[in-house]
């Protein structure tokens, strides 16, 4: 599954927690830009953890145009693929994406 600032591959494991990874590209930039986006996906992650169904293997790569979007959009678009992959513990937990 991909968008416009993601992609996501998946399986499932038999294990009874989820795993990610991340996958960021050098040609997003120097290490300074690659490890910035690595620590704002970390903690999307981090944050949708309670909503998300354990028992999978999660990859997300990022694709160019993180390099230069807001943490929010981040959470936005891996809330998007985590609704797409049918991976959300319940849809109507609210969006984490969404600021108040």
């Amino acid at each position: 599954m991909k968008n416009e600032l993601l992609v996501l591959h998946y399986l499932a494991n038999e294990l009874d927690v989820f795993r990610v990874g991340f996958s960021v590209s050098r040609k997003l930039g120097k290490a300074v830009v690659r490890n910035r986006v690595k620590r704002r996906l970390r903690e999307a992650v981090r944050s949708l953890a309670d909503e998300i169904k354990p028992g999978h293997d999660l990859i997300l790569s990022a694709r160019i145009r993180c390099r230069d979007a807001a943490y929010w959009e981040l959470v936005g678009a891996v809330v998007d693929l985590l609704r797409r992959a049918d991976l959300r513990l319940s849809g109507d937990l609210g969006e984490a994406g969404e600021q108040s």
